[in-house]
């Protein structure tokens, strides 16, 4: 297949879906707080009235279910084998008020195996988009073609990134990639974990140095998710933040996140 006409063909299926807006959540590596990052502005969101989708995209490494403590009855396996429609395997995550697609962590079904399997999922994401306000997808880490169809997609890219060096590295060639496939440019960084506001300055002063001097690309920050005992004490109990602690400084802060995320998602 012509690579070239593939990714016109999926860059003209991320402009055609009318209603829910699509945001991928993207690292450069794992252990960044990705998913635990997308699962708390999701409930955030929908608190403050939003309808919200979370699909898990990483079917190999799959855990929404997990961190949401909620054994879904069918998952993405069974859309990839041809088992059923992507409607059909939306699970209710009712204590966290967002419904969610679960993958199935070391299933032996290749995720996408063919740009036809990444075109048909991404059509099924669109039909499902129209219910919703805002679809989460929580993609997986690094620069496979996964990864580059679904933030391609998108509408918007949130690429999550920690202090850590190898995190800044990998990120960077997240960014890299996505402008050498002359994908669109639509990346903005959350910066995750950071401890203290010139850390965080400091991660983010270093991909958009880099990006604008190698890349002449322009990435926004987004916000920053600060490193807090109470955050990370949510995530090993399995529970979301604003379960545990709504009434700390950084459930403010997720809450600042979801709002940002929905002005933006309504200009």
């Amino acid at each position: 297949m012509n690579t070239q006409l593939d990714l016109a063909a999926l860059e003209k299926l991320g402009s055609l879906h009318k209603h829910g807006q699509i945001i991928a959540i993207a690292s450069g590596k794992g252990g960044v707080g990705k998913t635990s990052a997308t699962l708390n502005m999701a409930q955030a969101a929908a608190k403050q009235g939003k309808k919200v989708l979370v699909f898990d995209a990483d079917l190999g490494l799959a855990n929404v279910d997990v961190q949401l403590g909620v054994n879904p009855a069918r998952d993405l396996s069974e859309v990839l084998t041809g088992n059923a429609e992507l409607e059909q395997v939306i699970t209710r995550a009712p204590k966290a008020g967002f419904d969610f697609i679960a993958g199935r962590s070391g299933s032996d079904t290749l995720p996408f195996t063919t740009a036809l399997d990444r075109r048909n999922i991404l059509k099924q994401i669109e039909k499902v988009a129209a219910n919703y306000d805002l679809v989460l997808l929580d993609i997986a880490a690094g620069v496979g073609d996964d990864v580059l169809s679904f933030a391609n997609f998108a509408d918007k890219t949130l690429l999550v990134i920690t202090p850590d060096p190898s995190s800044i590295t990998d990120s960077y060639a997240v960014i890299k990639l996505l402008k050498a496939k002359h994908y669109k440019n639509n990346c903005q960084v959350l910066i995750n974990q950071a401890n203290g506001d010139i850390e965080a300055r400091n991660t983010y002063e270093k991909i958009r140095m880099a990006a604008d001097k190698f890349l002449q690309i322009d990435i926004p920050l987004f916000g920053v998710i600060p490193h807090d005992k109470n955050y990370i004490m949510a995530v090993r109990k399995q529970t979301l933040l604003l379960e545990s602690f709504p009434h700390m400084p950084i459930a403010d802060t997720i809450r600042g996140l979801a709002k940002k995320l929905i002005d933006q998602t309504s200009d």
